[in-house]
């Protein structure tokens, strides 16, 4: 039996009811989604994984130079709270 999921927020292509499209993988490997209102249905075609925009906060060089915490490794130790008293 497949196990079939609902797509929150997403419109069928066919009769463009919000909420009605479920998706569900074959045994084959394939995945597909249909419109339990219309019965649309069609594969769904895996695309690569889209590129992280960069921002301040993802970029990890300084204009040419690397910044401090990039090169030093830090070591943490985890204390066991009942061990401290």
């Amino acid at each position: 039996m497949l196990k079939r999921r609902f797509i929150a927020g997403a419109q069928c292509p066919k009769c463009e009811e919000v909420d009605k499209i479920v998706m569900y993988d074959t045994e084959d490997g394939k995945r597909w989604r249909e419109c339990v209102a219309c019965e649309f249905k069609d594969e769904m075609i895996e695309q690569s994984s889209p590129q992280e925009m960069p921002t301040r906060v993802n970029q990890n060089k300084l204009g040419d130079e690397t910044l401090p915490h990039e090169t030093e490794v830090q070591v943490v130790n985890l204390m066991d709270p009942k061990k401290i008293h």
